[in-house]
């Protein structure tokens, strides 16, 4: 049985979260956002060799409902006779908008009309090489604002939007797609396409772009820095990828969360310097926070 080895890792996974620990139900996948569930799982089955299925993980409750899924999950593989590796998944492609580059200027030249627009730190943004660009998120005005302010690095950006907001609304995604490069991005815990979110970072690895990610997951409501969700550490990790911390101000006050038209001001852009996800793993996610927080604090 392996309740004691998969109780350890999921203590170990528990410890890399500030506030949260193993208790008899496995919060590591319960308590998790989609990032730290894929974590869990991917560690799990890493660990014992297996493949989990979507629709049993779904009705784990207990520390034992897991341990029978994964002794049913080694049964089944030791059952199947052994056959060649399956070859790899090609890469889905890089996501492009078909508008383009009209819709860029567009987009951009219409921020820099309607808003006073400040960039600071924009030569921190690799030149040619790949990146996660994670800045804090107030309004839909966040993405644009990026857009109008990475210089030569425009071309290159690439957005990881939520699957459940943008994309389940055919004409928002018919007309979001074509003016902007989006990722579906799976924040609901759906396993399958959480797997799909790493495969799309993996084909913007390989065709050097910069993708833009939201750590806390979705607008904040005050304007102020929302707790992150998990797995930070784990998504640079994985897609082996620097961090370029980004501090967008401005937008909550011209855009919050619920208004139907923007109101002109001034938004300020800052970039900081790119961060590395080292052996530190759980301290990763914190580096990145106080990184925004000290962009928004050197802001005029």
């Amino acid at each position: 049985m392996p309740r004691e080895p998969l109780r350890a890792l999921l203590a170990d996974l528990a410890a890399g979260r500030p506030g949260r620990a193993p208790g008899p139900a496995p919060d590591v996948l319960a308590g998790a956002d989609s990032i730290g569930k894929l974590e869990a799982v991917l560690a799990i089955e890493a660990a014992f060799g297996i493949v989990l299925d979507e629709t049993a993980l779904a009705r784990v409750r207990t520390l034992d409902d897991l341990d029978a899924l994964v002794v049913a999950a080694l049964a089944a593989s030791a059952s199947r006779p052994a056959a060649a590796p399956a070859p790899a998944a090609p890469l889905p492609p890089v996501p492009a908008a078909a508008w383009g580059r009209p819709a860029a200027w567009l987009l951009t030249t219409g921020m820099r009309a309607w808003f006073r627009l400040r960039v600071t730190g924009w030569e921190h943004l690799p030149v040619h090489a790949p990146c996660l660009l994670c800045a804090n998120h107030a309004s839909h005005l966040d993405s644009l604002a990026l857009l109008a302010s990475a210089g030569p690095a425009r071309s290159r950006l690439v957005f990881a939007a939520a699957r459940d907001y943008f994309f389940a609304r055919p004409r928002l995604a018919r007309w979001a797609t074509r003016a902007l490069p989006l990722i579906p991005w799976e924040r609901a815990g759906r396993l399958d396409p959480m797997r799909e979110n790493l495969r799309h970072l993996a084909a913007c690895r390989a065709g050097g772009r910069i993708v833009v990610f939201f750590p806390e997951g979705s607008r904040s409501r005050t304007g102020e820095l929302a707790p992150f969700g998990d797995g930070l550490a784990f998504l640079a990790t994985q897609t082996d990828l620097p961090v370029v911390p980004c501090w967008i101000g401005g937008t909550h006050r011209a855009l919050r969360k619920g208004a139907r038209w923007p109101r002109p001001g001034r938004i300020d852009v800052a970039f900081g310097r790119p961060l590395r996800a080292t052996a530190d793993g759980p301290d990763f996610a914190a580096r990145v926070r106080d990184a925004l927080l000290a962009l928004a604090a050197a802001a005029p």
